[in-house]
């Protein structure tokens, strides 16, 4: 990670939403960049939860995010099942059934399954739809999806790259022709969808270098989640309500896509 960090563009925010109290789970490095952005900005963290520490809270978080591990999964739905917190789930590597079961707590609370909190990819999968739409029939393109992540990554192809394929393949896009990962580099992340056809190409990247991206997507997704129905959706419909020309008072929960 860079030692010095190039200024970054404040995340688009919903005018008049009161700023959320927030609990967040685990000390990793999205966790960790997390209480690092709440303190600067002045949000209020009362709870906390570690695989060391064990929980702690001063009060009852009006959003908890989760950026810990599969295996705190259980407690993390149990608390905010018992309390009716909305939740922010960033931890990408669950099963099968740990999502069923993330689908059947967003039946009592507000679930945002954030699979990329950064709003350069919300972008990236919006520059793909249209793309897709496009290129077709004589302008039909050969589509390769990239990723790369630093050492110690450990799920290969990454969640993100699987979601631009599905997103690419759903907005009426052929197959994509290959998905590559490449574990090497600096943190963070990079993810590019490359279009190819006869003498040349369109490249469409990503490159995060700094945890405070995502840290600062969770706390966009708490704050939109703190007034939200009930219901489960991903970043794409939190993104999708806070770029709006006008800001809907209440969100409006959807399904997941």
């Amino acid at each position: 990670m860079p030692e010095t960090p190039m200024p970054e563009a404040p995340m688009p925010e919903a005018a008049g939403q009161p700023r959320p109290t927030i609990g967040i789970v685990g000390a990793g490095r999205l966790g960790s960049a997390l209480r690092s952005l709440c303190e600067a900005d002045g949000t209020r963290v009362t709870l906390t939860a570690t695989r060391r520490g064990g929980w702690s809270a001063d009060a009852v978080p009006d959003v908890l995010v989760d950026a810990s591990a599969p295996d705190a999964h259980p407690e993390v739905l149990d608390y905010c099942a018992t309390r009716r917190v909305p939740l922010v789930a960033c931890v990408s590597n669950l099963t099968d059934a740990q999502w069923r079961a993330l689908a059947e707590l967003a039946e009592a609370v507000p679930v945002v399954r954030a699979t990329n909190l950064a709003f350069g990819h919300y972008l990236q999968v919006r520059i793909a739809e249209l793309t897709a739409a496009l290129t077709t029939g004589r302008f039909e393109a050969t589509t390769t999806v990239r990723e790369r992540h630093p050492l110690g990554k450990a799920h290969r192809p990454s969640a993100t790259a699987l979601a631009l394929a599905d997103t690419w393949a759903r907005a009426g896009g052929p197959a994509v022709a290959d998905i590559s990962d490449e574990r090497a580099g600096l943190p963070v992340s990079e993810h590019e969808l490359t279009h190819t056809w006869d003498g040349e190409a369109l490249h469409v990247r990503h490159h995060v270098a700094s945890w405070t991206v995502p840290a600062r997507g969770a706390l966009a997704a708490a704050a939109w989640a703190g007034t939200a129905p009930p219901g489960l959706v991903t970043m794409r419909t939190v993104f999708d309500e806070l770029t709006a020309p006008t800001h809907p008072t209440t969100p409006t929960a959807r399904s997941a896509t």
